[in-house]
C-alpha cells in the first residue's frame, strides 16, 4: 500500500471576502502517484497548488505533510518536500545567470559545495539546458526560461513536485522532453501533480484525475471513469481525450478487443487491433 504524503482536510481559502476561491477540499496524495489536476481557469487549481506548497495558508482545515500537522513555523520544511514550478517562468527567476539560478535552491538547503554543484549541473543536463549555463536567464525564450524553472525544482530532490501548466510555452519537441522527465521523476519514486488545460496529455500521463470547479473538488477518480462522466465534462468545461473517443468510435464498430481498461497509449491500441 502505498505511503501517504500529502492529506488535506477541510481546505477552505480565500483572496478576500466575495468569495472562496477554494471550499472544503479534502484530498490525499500518496507516494508515486502522477495525478493531473483539471478545471477551467479561475476553478481553484492554482490557489490549491500554492496551499500545498505554504505560499498559502488556510482559512479553515488543516494540511498534512507524513502525517504531520502543517503550521505557519512548518513552511520553509515544506517546501523543502513540495516543490512547485509556476506557469510564468517570470515569477520564479531571480538570479543573473542560468547557473546561479538553478543552484539558488539547494544552496538555500545548506548543502554543501560539491552536492550544489552535483545537484545543480545534474538538473541542467536533465533539462538540456548545458549551452545556457552562463547566459542570463531573463533574456531567454519563454519556453527556455520554462525549463530553467523546471530545472530550479530538480535541482533541490523535492518529494513532491507540482506543475502549474508545465507545457504552457514549449514547442513539440521540448514537451516531449518534459513528459520523458515526468516519467523519469515517477519511475524515481517522486510524487507529481500538474495541472493541465491539455486533456489529451492528462489522459495519457496521468494515473489519478482531480476536477475542480467553483473552488470546489467535484471529481478525484481515474482518467478513465473522469472522462466517460459526460456530466462531470459538461460541468466542468472540459472535452472528451480524442484518444478516448477513437477508441471508442473502433469498440463500437467492433474493430478492437474488449476490454475493461481503456487503452491510453498507441501501443496499448496497437495490442488490441
Amino acid at each position: 500500500m502505498k505511503e501517504k504524503i500529502l492529506e488535506v482536510s477541510g481546505l477552505t481559502f480565500a483572496y478576500d471576502k466575495s468569495r472562496n476561491a477554494l471550499e472544503d477540499i479534502n484530498v490525499t496524495i500518496y507516494q508515486n502517484e502522477k495525478i493531473a489536476v483539471l478545471g477551467a481557469n479561475g476553478a481553484g487549481k492554482s490557489t490549491f497548488f500554492l496551499n500545498l506548497n505554504g505560499v498559502r495558508e488556510p482559512m479553515q482545515g488543516e494540511i498534512r505533510y507524513r502525517g504531520e500537522v502543517i503550521g505557519k513555523k512548518d513552511k520553509v520544511k515544506l517546501r523543502r518536500h513540495v516543490g512547485i514550478i509556476f506557469q510564468d517562468p517570470d515569477s520564479q527567476i531571480i538570479a543573473s545567470t542560468v547557473k546561479a539560478e538553478v543552484a539558488f535552491g539547494p544552496m538555500n538547503m545548506k548543502l554543501d559545495r560539491d552536492e550544489v554543484e552535483k545537484r545543480t549541473m545534474a538538473a541542467i543536463k536533465e533539462m538540456n539546458l548545458e549551452s545556457y549555463t552562463m547566459r542570463p536567464p531573463h533574456y531567454l525564450s519563454g519556453g527556455e526560461k520554462k525549463r530553467v524553472s523546471i530545472a530550479d525544482i530538480l535541482a533541490m530532490d523535492c518529494e513532491v513536485m507540482i506543475f502549474d501548466e508545465p507545457t504552457a510555452s514549449l514547442d513539440p519537441v521540448n514537451a516531449q522532453m518534459l513528459e520523458d522527465v515526468l516519467n523519469r521523476m515517477e519511475e524515481e519514486g517522486r510524487t507529481i501533480l500538474l495541472s493541465t488545460h491539455d486533456v489529451d496529455f492528462a489522459y495519457r500521463f496521468a494515473e489519478r484525475v482531480l476536477v475542480f470547479f467553483d473552488g470546489k473538488l467535484i471529481g478525484d477518480d481515474t482518467p478513465q471513469k473522469i472522462f466517460q462522466n459526460e456530466e462531470l465534462l459538461k460541468l466542468a468545461n472540459l472535452k472528451k481525450p480524442v484518444f478516448l473517443e477513437l477508441y471508442e468510435l473502433l469498440r463500437e464498430k467492433g474493430k478492437v478487443k474488449e476490454t475493461s481498461a481503456y487503452p491510453r497509449q498507441l501501443a496499448e491500441l496497437d495490442l488490441l487491433l
